[in-house]
């Protein structure tokens, strides 16, 4: 699939959530440490967006108040893009804070995960890893998924 095709199929899939929840899905982009994804960030937010995603874009703080930011904007996910070799335990502290804050409904992304940190992220609840270069739009479509069957598991 070619990225327009899979932006056509994101909107769709953007619009199907909407008409089971009644508002388009939201997504929080976090930035929780100094490093150089700056502009990665910034590609995801307009890729998302182009995707059908309504999108809050965070400023720099702590996964705390990254949290709490979530939590204020009623997001669906956070999506969290860092090169930085603290990565594991800033997700990881972000979704105890989720959890502290009665919100583990709220599912995170990682993007530029490692292979071997996979694991572990998992074990804590993370949602979606993705590799470094993995194209967005194919992670929002994963990230879609995942809300979906979320959605559909509360129904039942």
């Amino acid at each position: 699939m070619n990225q327009e095709m899979e932006r056509q199929k994101s909107v769709e899939l953007t619009k199907k959530l909407a008409d089971m929840e009644g508002r388009r899905p939201r997504l929080y982009m976090a930035d929780m440490e100094e490093d150089h994804s700056k502009e990665e960030r910034k590609l995801a937010a307009t890729t998302f967006a182009d995707g059908g995603w309504d999108v809050d874009v965070g400023s720099m703080e702590t996964p705390e108040d990254t949290a709490r930011h979530a939590i204020e904007n009623d997001v669906h996910f956070i999506y969290f893009s860092t090169d930085s070799p603290h990565r594991v335990r800033l997700t990881v502290e972000l979704e105890r804070a989720l959890t502290l804050q009665g919100r583990d409904d709220i599912l995170i992304a990682l993007q530029q995960g490692e292979e071997k940190e996979k694991e572990t992220l998992f074990r804590y609840g993370i949602a979606a890893v993705f590799p470094k270069d993995y194209p967005l739009e194919q992670a929002g479509l994963t990230m879609l998924g995942l809300l979906m069957a979320q959605m559909e598991d509360e129904n039942d």
